[in-house]
């Protein structure tokens, strides 16, 4: 007889946390977006970032990695 499969459980995590940057006190999404010297206000995929911090201790945007590397039109 086959053994009956292992019941799937749900991560215990807030679904709010999940893939979502965390907005820093001072009103910042905390993602490293790219821009570009010809437009430094507007990272590669497409925020707005007027005010942001240069070079911030945060994980990188995705979008902006993958439009860097030339994988979005």
């Amino acid at each position: 007889m086959p053994t009956p499969p292992i019941p799937t459980r749900t991560p215990n995590i807030h679904p709010a946390g999940l893939n979502v940057p965390r907005i820093g006190d001072d009103g910042f999404e905390e993602l490293c977006h790219l821009v570009t010297d010809e437009d430094p206000d507007t990272a590669l995929c497409g925020k707005d970032v007027t005010g942001y911090p240069w070079n911030p201790p945060w994980p990188s945007c995705e979008a902006c990695l993958a439009v860097s590397r030339g994988e979005m039109n």
